[in-house]
């Protein structure tokens, strides 16, 4: 039988200062399932919450809602904790996306354990035997930035590619210049929204875990997820797209398991993420 964990997580996030009133709003959205793995508890997700949520935070310009099966204790208004369910994801996703438009940014993290059906179907044990299917989420994220809006969703879990990736695979050549592999890729254009998927590993591949032992966040935390917020937390304003995927693909090759991360979106043509933060 699974563990589980009564560890109370504490978060206390601060928004991004000054929150914009007016123009461009961010939201933010923490998807983390700590139970659910049949060898037992993920202390990777439960390590991973104060430092997502605070990096989270620190780009929005709206409270962080956090859907988890771990015991929150939320102080501040930077974030609320919603039930683990999946109706819940389901209507905060579309809330967001009721309101999102051109300028306007949702940033999505999924940390957990994804079960794999076939090669097409895979998904995400929720309590009460619920199970948040990657193809069912991607068809939400896409659904929310039909008005204009931009989707960044940062996805740290095992076979990570084979749960949720858009049509346009990103890759990058030595020289540190982007393509796309596939036949699908088209160049952004319009008014309509984009989603954009950060991936942490290939269909076949297991998500690793790091143990850090100072700092602030000590504790078990997604080797993915590590590295990325590392790499991003001082940078401001637009990452340079293929600059991320470089850096992300030469740390997780000194991995013995070399985890692949990947790049994927609904168009071609982007050549830098909004995932800094906000300029001073």
């Amino acid at each position: 039988m699974a563990q589980s964990s009564s560890t109370l997580v504490k978060i206390a996030p601060t928004l991004a200062t000054p929150p914009s009133t007016s123009g461009p709003q961010t939201y933010a959205l923490f998807v983390g399932m700590a139970n659910g793995h049949p060898d037992g508890y993920l202390f990777g997700v439960e390590g991973d919450l104060p430092l997502v949520v605070d990096e989270l935070a620190a780009r929005s310009t709206k409270t962080v809602s956090v859907i988890t099966d771990l015991t929150v204790q939320v102080t501040g208004d930077g974030a609320r904790a919603l039930p683990p369910t999946l109706q819940c994801v389901k209507n905060t996703i579309e809330e967001v996306g009721q309101a999102l438009g051109p300028g306007d940014i949702l940033y999505v993290y999924v940390g957990g354990h994804i079960e794999v059906e076939n090669e097409e179907t895979s998904f995400m044990p929720l309590p009460n035997e619920e199970r948040l299917y990657g193809n069912v989420l991607g068809s939400w994220l896409k659904a929310a930035a039909g008005r204009g809006g931009t989707i960044t969703a940062v996805v740290d879990v095992c076979h990570s590619t084979a749960f949720l990736k858009m049509p346009v695979v990103y890759d990058v050549k030595t020289d540190g210049s982007l393509y796309h592999p596939n036949s699908e890729a088209r160049e952004a254009q319009g008014r309509e929204g984009h989603v954009i998927i950060i991936s942490s590993t290939e269909c076949g591949q297991l998500a690793r875990s790091v143990g850090i032992d100072q700092g602030k966040y000590v504790g078990s935390h997604g080797f993915f997820t590590w590295l990325f917020f590392n790499y991003i937390q001082k940078k401001s304003g637009p990452v340079d797209t293929a600059g991320l995927l470089l850096y992300l693909r030469k740390q997780c090759n000194w991995h013995e398991q070399k985890p692949r991360p990947q790049i994927s979106a609904t168009t071609a043509g982007l050549r830098q993420l909004p995932i800094g933060r906000p300029s001073s």
